[in-house]
C-alpha cells in the first residue's frame, strides 16, 4: 500500500519537471491487495567469523631496547598507499583520503567506539594499521635554541591517502555500521570515508576508465615534457614521480594518471639564460658552420610568410552571410562595459588609463564585430533574454515550493496511513486470537459431547425370577454355619469398603446424568 503511494507521488514529482518523451519510461507497479513485497535477505554464506572479534589494545610505546630520534620524513605521508589499500577480512572499513599521522589517543578512540556498538556475536573488526612506532620530539618551555634535537615526546603512525584503517565484517549490512564509522571517520586528522568492497572496486575501476579514455589532449605528461611556461624550474621529483596527481599529501582524483616514467626525465636548466656552451668539440676545430645569406630587408620570417597561404575553407550558403544587426551589437556593449566595471571595481591604482585602455578595446573589438558577416538566424528580440529568464527563474521558484508543499502533505498522509495500518496490523492479530479462541472452544465441546455419549450405559434386560424364590445371598446364608460372624468378617475387609466406594461414587455420577 505504501509503495504504491510512493510511487504515485514520485510520478506527479516527475510530471512536472520531465518532458513527455521521458515521462513515457516511468510505469506504475499496481500491485495486488493483500500481497506485501520484501527484499531477500542478503547471503553471508561466504563470510568466516573471525575467532577474536573485537579490536585489539595497541601499545602506546613500542618495545624497544633503545629508541632513536628520528627526522621528519614527510615522504611517509606523501603520494599513494602502496599497502593496505584492498580488503583483506572484512566487507566495509574506513579509507584515507590523504595523508596524515594517527596518535594514540585516536586508535583508543576508534578501538573504545567500535568494541562498544558492534555485536561481537555477528560483526569483528580489525586494524589495517600498525602501532605508534614514528618518534616525535619536543623541546620544553623556556629551552633556548641549539643543542639539538629535544627528547622524544610520543610516538605517531604515518598513513597516506588510499589506506584502510580498519576493516569491519560479518553478517550485517553496511547500513548498520555506517553511522559508526562515519562518526569515527569525522574525528580522524585527516580526511577519510567510509567504504564497501563493492564501492572501493568502483573507485578503482572508474580511475582507471579515466588513465585509458581520457579525452584531454594537454595532460600532466605532455605539459610536462613540452616544458611549457618553464614548469620544470619550478616542478618537483615527487610531482614527477605522481604525475602531479597529489598536491602534497592531498590526493586530486580529476587529474589521470599518464603511464610514461616522466622522472627519468633530465631536469631542465635553472635559468633562461642561454648557453655559453657549445656542443663537444666545437672549439677544437677552427670550422664554423655558413648559412646561405637572404636578400636585403629580407629576414627568415619574412620567408616563412611568403609561402603559399592555405585556402580557406567555403561554407554553403555563406554569399548570404549579413554583418551583426544593431541589437547584438548593443548586447555586446552591455556585456563589455559591465566587465569592464568589474575588472575596474577591483583596481585600486591607476583605473583612469585601464579603463580608457579597455574602452578603446571595446571600441575596436565592436568596429571588428560590425563588418562581421554571420549567418542569418531568426533571434528574436535578445534584450528581452534577461526578463525571460527572470520570469522562468520564478516559475521554477513556485513549481519548486509546490513541490515542497506536496511533500509535506504527502509526508502528512503517509503518516496517517502508517497509523492505519497499525491498528489493522493490531485489529488482525486480535482477530486471529479470536478466532483460535473459538477453534479451541469447539473441540473442546465436541470433546464434551463424545463423554455424554459414552456415559449412557446400554446393559441387557434381567432374567426374571419368581418371587418366592429365595435369592443366592439366602441360599449362601443357608449353607453357612455361622452366618453373622461370616458377614462381619467380609465388612472387616479393605477389599468390600474400596468397592462400596466405588458404588457409591458410581451412584453420585449417574444422579448427576
Amino acid at each position: 500500500m505504501f509503495s504504491v503511494f510512493r510511487r504515485v507521488l514520485s510520478g506527479l514529482a516527475s510530471r512536472t519537471l520531465e518532458s513527455p518523451a521521458i515521462l513515457q519510461q516511468h510505469h506504475l507497479k499496481v500491485l495486488s491487495a493483500g500481497m506485501k513485497t520484501y527484499d531477500v535477505p542478503p547471503d553471508y554464506s561466504d563470510v568466516v567469523l573471525l575467532e577474536k572479534p573485537k579490536l585489539k589494545f595497541l601499545n602506546k610505546v613500542p618495545n624497544l631496547k633503545k629508541a632513536k630520534k628520528e627526522m621528519k620524513k614527510l615522504r611517509d605521508i606523501q603520494g599513494p598507499a602502496n599497502t593496505a589499500n584492498t580488503f583483506r577480512w572484512g566487507q566495509y572499513g574506513i579509507l584515507a583520503m590523504g595523508g596524515g599521522y594517527l596518535h594514540w589517543g585516536h586508535m583508543e578512540m576508534i578501538r573504545l567506539t567500535i568494541n562498544r556498538r558492534m555485536d561481537s556475536r555477528t560483526t569483528f573488526a580489525r586494524w589495517r594499521i600498525n602501532a605508534p612506532y614514528k618518534p616525535i620530539t619536543r623541546k620544553g618551555l623556556g629551552q633556548r635554541m641549539g643543542g639539538g634535537k629535544g627528547a622524544i615526546d610520543h610516538y605517531v603512525t604515518p598513513v597516506k591517502c588510499g589506506r584502510l584503517i580498519v576493516e569491519v565484517g560479518g553478517h550485517l549490512e553496511l547500513g548498520e555500521v555506517e553511522s559508526v564509522l562515519k562518526e569515527v571517520a569525522k574525528k580522524l586528522p585527516f580526511p577519510a570515508m567510509v567504504v564497501s568492497r563493492e564501492s572501493l572496486a568502483a573507485m578503482q575501476q572508474e580511475q582507471a576508465e579515466r588513465e585509458t579514455n581520457n579525452q584531454n589532449p594537454w595532460t600532466f605528461e605532455r605539459i610536462v615534457r613540452s616544458n611549457m611556461l618553464g614548469i620544470r624550474k619550478v616542478i618537483s621529483p615527487f610531482d614527477l614521480h605522481n604525475h602531479g596527481r597529489y598536491t602534497g599529501k592531498f590526493f586530486n582524483p580529476e587529474r589521470p594518471r599518464t603511464r610514461l616514467l616522466l622522472h627519468k626525465m633530465k631536469p631542465a636548466r635553472g635559468s633562461s639564460r642561454a648557453s655559453t656552451r657549445g656542443p663537444k668539440g666545437a672549439g677544437r676545430t677552427g670550422k664554423h658552420l655558413q648559412q646561405k645569406p637572404l636578400p636585403d630587408g629580407e629576414s627568415a620570417q619574412d620567408k616563412a610568410r611568403k609561402k603559399a597561404p592555405a585556402e580557406l575553407r567555403k561554407v554553403k550558403g555563406q554569399e548570404k552571410w549579413k554583418p551583426l544587426d544593431k541589437s547584438s551589437i548593443m548586447i555586446l556593449d552591455n556585456m563589455l562595459s559591465l566587465s569592464i566595471l568589474s575588472v575596474l571595481t577591483m583596481k585600486s591604482k591607476e583605473k583612469e588609463e585601464s579603463q580608457r585602455h579597455l574602452n578603446s578595446l571595446k571600441d575596436q573589438f565592436l568596429a571588428k564585430c560590425s563588418q562581421l558577416p554571420v549567418p542569418p538566424q531568426k533571434h528574436g528580440n535578445l534584450m528581452q533574454v534577461s526578463q525571460q529568464f527572470h520570469t522562468e527563474n520564478q516559475k521554477v521558484n513556485q513549481g519548486k515550493k509546490k513541490l515542497e508543499a506536496l511533500e509535506e502533505s504527502s509526508q502528512v498522509v503517509v503518516s496517517q496511513l502508517e497509523q492505519l495500518q497499525g491498528k489493522m496490523d493490531c485489529l488482525e492479530h486480535e482477530c486471529r486470537s479470536m478466532r483460535d479462541k473459538l477453534e479451541e472452544e469447539e473441540l473442546n465441546a465436541q470433546k464434551f459431547i463424545q463423554l455424554t455419549e459414552q456415559a449412557v450405559l446400554h446393559l441387557p434386560a434381567l432374567p426374571r425370577y419368581p418371587e418366592n424364590e429365595p435369592t443366592l445371598q439366602e441360599i449362601i446364608m443357608k449353607v453357612v454355619p455361622d452366618p453373622k460372624a461370616v458377614m462381619k468378617a467380609l465388612q472387616k475387609r479393605k477389599v468390600t469398603g474400596n468397592v462400596n466406594a466405588f458404588l457409591e461414587l458410581a451412584h453420585k455420577q449417574t444422579d448427576h446424568l
